[in-house]
């Protein structure tokens, strides 16, 4: 097979020329080849600080009057500058402040913030990579990761306050940077059927002990050191939701995903998730789609804004996980059947559901047998056996596979199960514990692993660039 060609350009070369000539007179004959590439490194860093250092000068404003937006603003006096940090380092720009003209002691803007899109003192390149790697790993390790990489990292204080600060601004935003992403991207061919549900997961919060009386912020004279207020560490059940695009035969095309802290408005992730659904089958009317959730009421929220959403004529169909009604139909076996289940009863109640639809209606009644026969009162084998009844006895209708499953259709909530799992994996690291900035964090995962990154971020970052008109 032949090698693919990279497609280099004369300028590329001519730089090429440059750095390998500059490498071998510096180092000489003796150096190895690793000590070539990271000298070589090196000099192209210092070349793109002194390219991005002076695009940042080139962006500075000293005019008189600038107008943006329709509002004319004026030059002030007082000298200023400000450090902005690129992936190679930080500059040290110049700049007047300007405010709105009429107004004293009003805000004051610097107008390359907005010329450049300057995003939290970071120029946007260096934003966007610094916020994609966050949706992954802590801060801490964002940092190694740049540095090993061959970019300069700023402080870690820095970067963990001000990504903290665009995350909470990109969760606030995540309903429109979701639709810019859809307005982009192609929805997937050949689609087979489509999944969705919510599920929740435990997150660790940092809270007040007595959120009622917080400890006042003033100074006494003579000042006397008051004690940080009590605090206490909670588990909170975060939301999280997921939508699937399947072939025909069953395989998973692709999982969109999104999450949202335990405070929210369920019908607000719910929506989120319809949003994605109704995407996909306005393009493909046709195809199924499946509502695969457990049996926790909270979770209604998502059947009632898919019926808000799609239109009428959607095949929309609810069902409970396949595999919940399994854990309790198996607790059923463990606690009443022979140790080891001899029998295979647990084999018989997957086979049975998975080849006749009517099977819910068999295993009920066998469970009320069961319990019938069963002797005492209150033993665990009888609180095991109510509980499966209880389960089931309001969701019959939505436990009937076997048809579904013969045409690879899904039955059950994998994708939503294994969305809460990546999910944790960046907000449950060791030791950790929330007390603000996870809301930003999840959006800013949703995205990541949504592969929405990009395109949400071309709109998110487009929202931050002002043109600066020169009034003469």
């Amino acid at each position: 097979m032949a090698r693919p060609i990279r497609v280099v350009s004369d300028a590329a070369r001519r730089l090429a020329e440059i750095i390998r000539r500059d490498v071998r007179e510096r180092l000489g004959p003796d150096a190895t080849f690793e000590q070539r590439r990271d000298a070589a490194a090196g000099l192209t860093s210092d070349a793109l600080w002194l390219d991005a250092d002076q695009d940042l000068r080139d962006e500075v404003t000293t005019v008189a009057e600038v107008e943006i937006d329709g509002c004319r603003y004026r030059r002030l006096k007082q000298r200023s500058s400000a450090i902005y940090f690129s992936r190679w380092g930080n500059h040290h720009i110049k700049e007047p402040l300007y405010r709105t003209v009429g107004v004293r002691n009003g805000p004051t803007i610097k107008p390359i913030e907005l010329r450049a899109g300057i995003i939290k003192h970071m120029t946007p390149d260096m934003a966007r990579i610094v916020g994609e790697l966050t949706a992954h790993t802590g801060s801490r390790d964002v940092s190694i990761m740049l540095r090993i990489t061959g970019l300069t990292p700023p402080s870690r204080a820095f970067s963990a306050k001000r990504t903290t600060q665009m995350a909470a601004e990109i969760a606030k935003e995540i309903p429109q940077l979701e639709q810019a992403a859809r307005d982009v991207t192609a929805v997937p061919t050949k689609v087979g059927s489509v999944s969705c549900g919510l599920d929740r997961m435990a997150v660790r919060m940092t809270e007040l002990e007595d959120p009622e009386h917080p400890v006042p912020c003033t100074r006494t004279a003579p000042y006397e050191r008051t004690p940080p207020p009590e605090k206490e560490h909670h588990y909170r059940m975060a939301w999280v939701g997921s939508t699937t695009v399947y072939d025909l035969q069953g395989n998973e095309i692709h999982t969109w995903r999104c999450a949202t802290h335990a405070s929210a408005d369920p019908a607000t992730v719910a929506l989120r998730v319809a949003k994605d659904v109704a995407w996909i089958t306005n393009v493909h009317p046709d195809v199924p789609v499946h509502c695969v959730q457990d049996g926790a009421p909270e979770l209604r929220a998502l059947p009632e804004a898919l019926a808000l959403t799609l239109p009428p004529t959607t095949i929309s169909i609810e069902l409970v996980d396949f595999e919940h009604l399994m854990g309790y139909l198996e607790d059923v076996v463990d606690a009443c059947a022979p140790a080891g289940d001899p029998d295979d009863w647990k084999g018989w109640y997957r086979n049975a559901l998975l080849r006749d639809d009517a099977a819910i209606d068999h295993i009920w009644r066998r469970l009320r047998r069961l319990a019938a026969t069963l002797p005492g009162r209150g033993t665990a084998a009888r609180k095991t056996v109510a509980a499966a009844l209880s389960y089931i006895r309001l969701r019959k209708s939505k436990m009937r596979y076997a048809t579904h499953y013969a045409a690879n259709l899904p039955i059950g909530s994998g994708a939503t199960e294994s969305s809460c799992f990546q999910m944790q994996q960046r907000v449950k690291l060791p030791g950790q514990s929330w007390e603000s900035g996870l809301d930003g964090v999840l959006a800013m995962r949703s995205l990541a692993l949504s592969d929405r990154w990009m395109p949400a971020w071309e709109s998110y970052a487009a929202g931050r660039r002002k043109e600066v008109r020169l009034v003469a």
